[in-house]
């Protein structure tokens, strides 16, 4: 059967609610990662202003943060997935089960991952060989700082996500917000040695989020047992292998994807050194320009996810294409808004994070470029939003490892070392990676073909 997003699946009245559903659990998700991003962009943003050297380094650094965070895209997509089918399903028991294994994968992951802040300075030797000493020694410091905390961001992260499955966006942007209030502050205190705290650079933005990090993980578990869609049980449950496979067995692809995508924007970052290290910070500005952008598009995506996955478990097929729909639309308004908005006045948004005059009129291109596809990726956050909300997420994933790997990387590769196209270059392989990877996945929803992973974790939800 074919499914079309420019076709009605609903009457007025079911259109009306839906949307004013998804856009009731999408704001607070939207808020909550602007929020999230921020953790990270307040140390680009004060750091850009410190020295444009440091905020390059922390930039690398981040890079291999975001590989190391694939395996909590695993965790938080299959526990999301499960739960909202779960909940839509009336299945308490079911829901209570696997919000409990999301702790318990936060936890333990959450450790392991910290193991690596011991290797965090050959980490950016090895895969940063271009940057000069100065860059390394910023990046290992900030690197080494953040992935000591990882336990606390791995809990912020799955919990989270456990709480959007059962249809709550709130507690974790009140979570984030606290979080991300406390950042700003330390950030500032800690980066230039305000309020009585010595100046300690790249090292003190990573302890401000660290720290930031710890008090939002701790709030977010204590919201997590007071929400009463959950409802977790005071007594932890008993660790079952076969929850643990389902969690992972959903989550995998989805972690795949992140991991695939991290180390090609990995290599994607050498491909711009070799044009220049400033070409690089440009890029980066630009990057932290994009991550804003997107957030209304990404918390459309996850409100779908989460209704689709929903409507799912309820056995309501047609209100769950309906909501890709309605969902897609409103992407599409605010997306083309924001759009507008970045392409007419991009020095706004560049000189949040650097008051270089050269830095500026070098990231002022990709920050237009941006502008002019939001409308293609508020699409594709929307497509892949109703992909994993019915348990396709295995081809989100194919698609967006095809694009990067056989589309972005050569031809940004081929564009700036053989016709010296420079940071423009690079980011034609880059919108051309975006486009080829939305197609994918829009034909994907169209086809049908996604019905047999949607009927399958719908009665194992009941």
């Amino acid at each position: 059967m074919a499914y079309s997003l420019l076709k009605s699946y609903l009457d007025a009245g079911e259109a009306k609610e839906i949307r004013r559903s998804l856009l009731v659990m999408a704001l607070p998700a939207i808020g909550e990662n602007v929020l999230q991003m921020l953790l990270g962009i307040s140390d680009t943003a004060f750091l850009g202003h410190y020295d444009w050297r440091v905020m390059t380094a922390v930039g690398t650094a981040n890079q291999v943060v975001f590989i190391f965070q694939a395996v909590l895209v695993a965790i938080s997509t299959g526990s999301m997935v499960l739960i909202s089918n779960s909940y839509g399903a009336r299945n308490q028991h079911r829901v209570n089960l696997i919000a409990w294994h999301a702790i318990y994968l936060s936890i333990v992951v959450g450790l392991i991952l910290s193991v690596g802040s011991l290797f965090s300075g050959n980490l950016l030797s090895l895969l940063f060989p271009s940057s000069d000493a100065f860059m390394q020694m910023n990046g290992a410091k900030y690197l080494q700082t953040i992935m000591v905390g990882f336990p606390a961001m791995s809990i912020m992260v799955v919990l989270g996500a456990a709480l959007r499955g059962a249809g709550d966006t709130r507690s974790p942007l009140i979570a984030a917000a606290i979080a991300n209030g406390l950042n700003v502050f330390l950030d500032y205190s800690m980066i230039f040695g305000k309020f009585g705290f010595p100046e300690m650079g790249a090292f003190g933005a990573a302890l401000a989020t660290v720290l930031s990090r710890v008090v939002g993980s701790v709030i977010i578990t204590v919201l997590l047992f007071r929400n009463r869609g959950i409802s977790m049980t005071r007594r932890p449950q008993r660790l079952s292998r076969w929850m643990l496979r389902e969690v992972f067995v959903l989550g995998l692809p989805a972690s795949i994807e992140n991991f695939g995508f991290s180390l090609g924007v990995l290599v994607f970052a050498n491909i711009l050194f070799i044009a220049s290290p400033q070409a690089y910070a440009a890029h980066r500005i630009g990057i932290q320009v994009e991550s804003l952008s997107f957030m209304p598009a990404w918390g459309m995506g996850v409100a779908i996810t989460a209704l689709v996955g929903i409507y799912n478990g309820s056995r309501q097929r047609r209100l769950s294409i309906g909501v890709v729909r309605q969902g897609w639309f409103i992407a599409l308004t605010i997306s083309s808004i924001i759009g507008i908005a970045i392409t007419l006045f991009p020095d706004l948004f560049i000189s949040v994070f650097t008051n270089e005059t050269s830095l500026i009129e070098e990231a002022r291109l990709p920050v237009r470029i941006i502008g002019l596809f939001q409308v293609v990726m508020g699409t594709d956050y929307a497509v892949t939003g109703a992909l994993r909300g019915m348990g396709d997420t295995s081809f989100p994933m194919k698609s967006s490892l095809v694009a990067m790997w056989l589309i972005r990387l050569p031809l940004g590769y081929v564009l700036v070392r053989y016709f010296g196209m420079g940071l423009f270059g690079a980011w034609i392989g880059m919108m051309a990676d975006m486009v080829l990877r939305t197609a994918l996945k829009f034909v994907r929803f169209y086809s049908g073909k996604w019905e047999i992973k949607a009927d399958s974790i719908q009665a194992r939800s009941g």
